[in-house]
C-alpha cells in the first residue's frame, strides 16, 4: 500500500493581490496540515520572500492587479534560475484567462488551478506535484549543477524500466543531450521517439539538435512543419527566428517572432529579441514602439529592466530626439535609483548629457560607463561605449575598445557593421578600415612573434604570450588555437606541466567546439600523442 504523503514539512508561497483570495488559499492550504504558509500581495514582495527563503510550492494568481502578470514573473523566475528545478509553480486563474496562460507554452508552469476550486482539488494536485518532484529529485538536483551526463545515465535507468514518468524521463535526456552538446546521439534519439509518436516536444528537439549540428535547412522545415501543426508552441518559433537571424536573414526572424507575438503578446523576453533584430538594422521606430510598450507593462515592477531604458533612450538618440532620450534617462534615474543603473544606460546618458550641451554631466556618465573595465563585456556594450568615448571627445578610448572588439570576433560581419555605425560620423568607411587592418596586423605581429621565440628555444615564452592573448581574446579561433599548440610544444620540449596540459586540452575543446574541422586540431592530437608517449604515468593525471 502506497505510503501517504505528508505536506507537513512542505513550505508553501502564495502570490495574489487579492486579500480576500490570499485569506482563502492561506486556509485551503492549511487543511493540508501545511504550516510553514508565507504571503504576498504584488511580485516585489514575492521577489523578497523568495531570496530569503526556500519554497516547494509557489501558487500564483494569473491576474496580480498591475501591469505585470503571473505568467511575467514566472517567465523571470525561470530565465533567471532564481527558482530551483525541484520548486514547483502553479498558475491559477479564471476560465477566462485559461487560453491566455496556456499558449506561453515556452514557460510553462508545473500546473494550473482554474477557479473556482476546492480545497480536495488543491489537495490532489499537490499529491500529484509532490510525488513527481520525489521522484525525480535526484535528476532536479543534477540539473541545478549542470551535470548534464549523470542526467542522462538517469534517465537511461528510467526509460530501461517500466516507469510512471517515462516521457519525463525521455524529455530530460533529449534535452541534457543538446546541452551536452553531444547533437549526432540527440538527433537518434529523438528520431527514435518520433518514429514511435510524432510528440511536438521530440520534433522540436530534433530542430535543435539538426541546428546544433549545422544542418539548418533541415531544421528549418521541420520548425515551419511543426508551428502549422502546433501553432500554440511557441518555442518554435523563437527556435526558427534564432536560425534565420544567425543566417543574417533578420527580416525572416522579425517576421516569425512578430508571428509568435501575436500568438502570446506577453512574453517580455520575446519583444526583447525582436528589439535587438530591429536595432541591428536601424529600425529604432520599431524599437520605439516595442520598448515603449515594455516600459508601460513593467512600470512599478521589480521586473523592469535599465536595459530596456537604455535601448530605447539610444532609439531616441539615433532618430535625433533629444528631449525624449534626455526623458527617458531622467525616468531610468529615478526608477533605478536605489539598485544602481546599467553600464549601458550610462554610455547611452554620457552621449545625450554631451548632445544637450552639459559637459560635466556627460563626463560623470562616461566615468561610470568605462568602470569596471572594457575587455570583459558583451559585444553591444563594448559598441555603446566606444560610441560614447567618440562622441565625448576620447577618441584613443573608443579606438582600444574597437580594436579588441575586431580582434576577439575576427570573421564576425556583424561586428564590422556595428564598428561601421559607431564611425559613420567620425571617419566613415575609411576610418573602420583602417582600424580593421591595424587590428588585424597586430593579430598577426603577436602570432609572429610567438613563432620567432619557440624557434629560439623560448617556448615557455611563447606559450605565455599566447596563452594570455587566448585569454584577452578568447573568440578568437586563431589565437586560442595557436595558444594550445605553443602549451603542448613547452610541455613536450621543455618539462611535465600538469596545468598547461589541462589548459591546453581546454583551448582545443574551445575549438573543437566551435569548428570540429579546425585544421589545429590534428596537430593538437599529434602533439598530445608524443607527450603520452614521452610521459606515460604523468599524462594519465
Amino acid at each position: 500500500m502506497t505510503k501517504p504523503i505528508s505536506y507537513r514539512d512542505k513550505c508553501v508561497l502564495i502570490v495574489d493581490d487579492m486579500a480576500d483570495m490570499r485569506s482563502s488559499l492561506r486556509s485551503q492550504v492549511g487543511s493540508l496540515d501545511i504550516q510553514n504558509v508565507s504571503v504576498a500581495a504584488n511580485i516585489r514582495d514575492a521577489l523578497e520572500l523568495l531570496a530569503h527563503k526556500r519554497f516547494d510550492v509557489i501558487l500564483c494568481d494569473y491576474y496580480l492587479g498591475g501591469p505585470t502578470d503571473g505568467q511575467q514573473f514566472l517567465e523571470y523566475l525561470r530565465t533567471g534560475n532564481l527558482i530551483k528545478r525541484a520548486v514547483n509553480f502553479i498558475m491559477i486563474t479564471a476560465e477566462t484567462g485559461y487560453e491566455s496562460v496556456i499558449t506561453a507554452a515556452e514557460c510553462l508552469p508545473d500546473d494550473y488551478l482554474l477557479k473556482p476550486f476546492t480545497a480536495e482539488t488543491l489537495r490532489s494536485r499537490f499529491a500529484r506535484l509532490i510525488e513527481r518532484k520525489l521522484h525525480l529529485q535526484k535528476i532536479d538536483q543534477l540539473h541545478d549543477q549542470c551535470n548534464w551526463s549523470a542526467i542522462i545515465d538517469a534517465c537511461d535507468e528510467m526509460i530501461s524500466r517500466p516507469d510512471k514518468y517515462l516521457i519525463d524521463a525521455m524529455r530530460i535526456k533529449g534535452n541534457a543531450l543538446l546541452m551536452a552538446d553531444r547533437h549526432q546521439e540527440a538527433i537518434l534519439f529523438y528520431e527514435r521517439v518520433i518514429s514511435q509518436r510524432k510528440l511536438p516536444w521530440a520534433r522540436l528537439g530534433l530542430a535543435r539538435a539538426m541546428k546544433g549540428n549545422g544542418q539548418f535547412d533541415f531544421a528549418k522545415q521541420l520548425l515551419n512543419e511543426l508551428i502549422n501543426d502546433a501553432p500554440q508552441l511557441l518555442s518554435a518559433y523563437d527556435l526558427l527566428g534564432k536560425i534565420h537571424a544567425e543566417k543574417g536573414d533578420d527580416a525572416a526572424a522579425i517576421s516569425i517572432l512578430e508571428k509568435a507575438g501575436r500568438v502570446a503578446p506577453n512574453s517580455l523576453n520575446r519583444q526583447r529579441s525582436i528589439v535587438e533584430l530591429a536595432e541591428k538594422n536601424g529600425d529604432f521606430q520599431r524599437v520605439e514602439s516595442i520598448l515603449t510598450s515594455v516600459l508601460k507593462k513593467t512600470k512599478n515592477s521589480p521586473l523592469r529592466n535599465p536595459a530596456d531604458y537604455a535601448k530605447l533612450s539610444n532609439a531616441y538618440l539615433e532618430m535625433n530626439d533629444l528631449q525624449k532620450a534626455g526623458g527617458i534617462i531622467d525616468e531610468a534615474n529615478i526608477n533605478f535609483k536605489d539598485t544602481g543603473t546599467s553600464r549601458a544606460l550610462s554610455a547611452v546618458e554620457a552621449q545625450v548629457r554631451f548632445k544637450t550641451d552639459q559637459p560635466e554631466l556627460a563626463q560623470q556618465a562616461l566615468a561610470k560607463a568605462l568602470e569596471g573595465g572594457t575587455n570583459d563585456i558583451a559585444d553591444e556594450l563594448a559598441c555603446l561605449i566606444a560610441k560614447a568615448c567618440l562622441v565625448n571627445g576620447k577618441p584613443d578610448a573608443a579606438e582600444g575598445i574597437v580594436k579588441h572588439l575586431l580582434q576577439n570576433n575576427p570573421d564576425s560581419a556583424a561586428v564590422v557593421k556595428a564598428v561601421s555605425d559607431i564611425y559613420k560620423n567620425h571617419g566613415g568607411e575609411e576610418a573602420t578600415k583602417i582600424l580593421i587592418e591595424q587590428s588585424a596586423q597586430e593579430v598577426v605581429k603577436l602570432n609572429n612573434e610567438a613563432v620567432v621565440k619557440a624557434k629560439s628555444g623560448g617556448y615557455a615564452e611563447a606559450a605565455q604570450m599566447l596563452t594570455e592573448a587566448a585569454f584577452r581574446l578568447p573568440n578568437n579561433l586563431q589565437i586560442v588555437a595557436n595558444a594550445a599548440v605553443a602549451l603542448l610544444a613547452d610541455v613536450f620540449m621543455n618539462q611535465f606541466d600538469i596545468g598547461k596540459l589541462r589548459q591546453a586540452k581546454s583551448f582545443a575543446k574551445v575549438i573543437e567546439k566551435a569548428n570540429k574541422e579546425h585544421p589545429k586540431l590534428k596537430e593538437v592530437a599529434h602533439i598530445l600523442q608524443k607527450i603520452q608517449s614521452k610521459y606515460p604515468t604523468e599524462s594519465r593525471s
